[in-house]
């Protein structure tokens, strides 16, 4: 129980840590492109985790495996997609608004773990037809026709990549130490993102330090310690209960988003949140009070 109670702690703490990341991405979105926004904060993400590793390594003896590596560099892969899409939509689409529409990868958690034989319940497939009005509201204004905006369909595009990235996570976790699962994908991610910032960007030292702060929160709280009590909390609590905490994340977007950057909504926004908070928690209903064996909700 009481492992439980830390884990629930750890993945509420990585909720606000993510939620108020939202606006300094934003926020720095003003000076830099999203690979070169990307490449600084996961560069400070391995910073930080790398003397972690080694410290575990010290005590325990056990140096960085090819299996370890290998489900370090899938983790990274994914990641850089779904940051980007994320990071390059943030900008036109508010804190806020990117907040919920992420947050779709809850839902679409259990749908895509059918594909894996994945078991799953009638409350998953309710919770996808509730988050379509939500998405209705969220990204169609009053009296205008059906069509996404790119920044909208950006993170739409992200929240599937999150999704895939969550239960990646879930399964590689189980296997190997997450310090080193952390660091390796961190470290990857920065690679990758350096390296196509460097083809199809242009990186200023002075555009970096203006989004100094931005980054510096990017990089340390939301990609280091955020990412790393993610992947701790997953550990030693059930993948629902989990997904649910971590569904919080949303709701700290829309309140940092205002507190920081003075974003409003109209009321059509706040009932798209309303609802997908709803679509999200429905998602999980199952699984948290009848789990089924097998079934995978993270």
């Amino acid at each position: 129980m009481k492992n439980e109670i830390r884990s629930a702690a750890l993945l509420f703490l990585t909720a606000a840590i993510w939620g108020f990341a939202m606006s300094a991405q934003r926020e720095g979105s003003r000076y830099l492109s999203p690979l070169t926004f990307n490449a600084c904060r996961f560069t400070l993400g391995a910073a930080v985790m790398l003397p972690l590793m080694m410290r575990e390594k010290k005590k325990n003896g056990e140096p960085l495996t090819g299996r370890e590596t290998g489900k370090g560099i899938v983790l990274g892969c994914v990641l850089v997609l779904a940051s980007f899409l994320q990071q390059m939509s943030v900008g036109e689409a508010g804190a806020g608004k990117s907040g919920f529409l992420t947050a779709l990868y809850v839902v679409l958690v259990p749908v895509i773990g059918v594909l894996f034989k994945k078991k799953t319940r009638i409350t998953t497939w309710l919770a996808l037809v509730l988050a379509l009005p939500a998405l209705y509201f969220l990204c169609v204004p009053k009296g205008e026709s059906i069509a996404l905006k790119g920044s909208d369909a950006g993170l739409l595009a992200g929240a599937v990549f999150w999704a895939l990235h969550i239960l990646l996570t879930d399964e590689f976790v189980k296997k190997v130490s997450p310090l080193k699962l952390c660091t390796v994908q961190f470290a990857v991610g920065a690679a990758m993102n350096w390296i196509l910032a460097l083809l199809f960007e242009t990186i200023t030292m002075g555009n970096i330090l203006h989004a100094l702060i931005p980054v510096l929160y990017c990089g340390v709280m939301s990609t280091g310690v955020g990412y790393l009590c993610q992947t701790i909390g997953q550990k030693g609590c059930r993948p629902a209960f989990a997904a649910l905490i971590l569904s919080l994340e949303s709701v700290f977007c829309v309140i940092s988003g205002a507190l920081l950057l003075g974003e409003r909504m109209d009321a059509r926004g706040y009932i798209g949140c309303a609802l997908m908070l709803l679509a999200v928690i429905l998602a999980q209903a199952g699984a948290i009070f009848m789990p089924a064996k097998e079934e995978t909700h993270v």
